[in-house]
């Protein structure tokens, strides 16, 4: 028997009717059995937990701490991911200072159930429950975290494995009616036309499909081809690096916004990722239509196209995904997948019809 500091030890073998039993007491009490066939087999496992409870202990801070620069410096994960990264594992593990090999997967179930059923502060409404998807999300990651731990020996097995995310996930976010989009866009124009830089950029997320980072993260030089080609060189995925063409009713637009500025400028100026989205959103409450965010406005942009007839494939590309799965479930209205053309999207915004002729 092997003892170690906070009460972690290993008992047995003990010899039973159809093998030996091996104990392994952690810190904080929980105990995994182990049932071993022959005497060998439990001396081994006996020596291997006992190196296991001898080792010196790894936090979950000093874990994470490793993790983010791994994602920094070998996945090669933008600031912005990895701080995101470093505030949803703070959230989900509310004492980092616990040694890592404590987890168990009773403990890490305890957790998200906490999780789950916690509240979060918004406006307006203080205690507010927060939502299935966020929830889920975050044990996806914890998931992914402690899989890394797995991996770099600071734990036997991943305790969170088993544990399963619990209600549905709502795929997509609410999206404007064609109708509703033309107000939108004209009220957009009117905005643009003053020379609001915001405006043009809520523009992007309808017109051509943008996400908000890659919006406010573009430089002049990535406008080319006197502004009808847009490059987006730096992606999480390889499928988000893409260049896209620019409509012409965008161009006039972004090319006086790249005028007099340095190639390495940014296109819009230092703004947050959340920039584009609060114009989206002040958009819509100009318009006097619903107000929907700037994902929503993307998946308006995919739906238009897939109804319109743009291939799977070239839906996929355009958005940036790596398969027509992710834009299917969470941006194209399911009513509009299967069918197929892309150019039709601004046009049916500015008065086509939208189950026009289908490419050839």
């Amino acid at each position: 028997m092997a003892r170690h500091k906070a009460g972690a030890r290993v008992l047995g073998p003990y010899e039973e009717r159809k093998g030996f039993r091996v104990i392994h007491v952690k810190r904080g009490g929980a105990r995994d059995h182990y049932f071993l066939a022959t005497k060998e087999e439990a001396l081994r496992t006996v020596q291997a937990l006992t190196l296991d409870v001898e080792r010196p202990t790894t936090t979950i801070s000093e874990a994470l701490k490793k993790y983010l620069a791994y994602m920094r410096d070998d996945k090669g994960n933008k600031p912005s991911s990895v701080e995101q990264t470093r505030l949803k594992m703070n959230r989900f593990f509310p004492d980092l200072f616990q040694p890592i090999e404590d987890l168990d997967a009773a403990t890490c179930a305890a957790l998200y159930e906490a999780l789950r059923t916690s509240k979060q502060r918004s406006k307006g409404r203080r205690h507010k429950p927060i939502s299935v998807d966020y929830h889920r999300n975050l044990l996806a990651e914890a998931r992914t975290f402690l899989k890394w731990c797995v991996k770099q020996k600071y734990l036997l097995a991943n305790p969170l494995e088993g544990v399963e995310g619990v209600g549905r996930r709502r795929h997509g976010k609410e999206q404007l009616r064609i109708d509703e989009a033309r107000k939108w866009l004209a009220k957009a124009k009117e905005y643009a036309d003053r020379g609001e830089a915001g405006a043009v950029a809520a523009m992007m997320t309808l017109l051509m499909g943008t996400r908000c980072n890659e919006i406010v993260s573009r430089v002049v030089r990535d406008l080319d081809d006197d502004g009808a080609m847009l490059w987006i060189p730096d992606a999480k995925t390889y499928k988000g690096r893409r260049t896209l063409l620019v409509p012409a009713e965008l161009q006039p637009y972004l090319r006086a916004l790249a005028a007099g500025k340095a190639s390495t400028d940014h296109l819009f100026g230092d703004h947050h990722r959340d920039w584009p989205r609060h114009w989206v959103q002040r958009i819509c409450r100009e318009a006097g239509v619903p107000v929907v965010t700037a994902h929503g406005q993307r998946g308006l942009h995919a739906t238009l196209a897939v109804e319109a007839g743009v291939t799977a494939r070239a839906v996929a590309d355009a958005l940036g995904h790596e398969s027509f799965k992710t834009t299917a479930q969470s941006y194209a209205r399911a009513d509009g997948v299967g069918l197929a053309r892309q150019t039709r999207v601004l046009s049916v915004l500015e008065g086509g019809k939208s189950g026009a002729t289908r490419a050839e």
